[in-house]
């Protein structure tokens, strides 16, 4: 499935929204254990410093905020003092 949905955003780039990815951050209490970078159906989660970082196009799948064994991942409006 992975492979699939790689190969359908990488021919059809503007499938996906614009800045639908930035709307996923992890918090503070983000140890950098990777499960969500591991998970994430599409691989455009990558791991910068430790953390992850989400590089469109995003499907919304919450994927990596339902794997996060710590609920570090959040979306939406990110608070600037949890922000990583």
């Amino acid at each position: 499935m992975r492979e699939f949905l790689k190969k359908l955003f990488k021919r059809h780039p503007r499938r996906s929204l614009p800045g639908l990815d930035m709307k996923f951050y992890c918090t503070d209490k983000c140890d950098g254990c990777g499960e969500c970078y591991r998970r994430c159906p599409t691989g455009h989660i990558k791991m910068v410093d430790g953390r992850p970082f989400w590089k469109g196009p995003c499907l919304m799948c919450a994927a990596c905020s339902q794997v996060c064994p710590i609920d570090a991942i959040r979306y939406g409006k990110p608070d600037s003092e949890n922000q990583v």
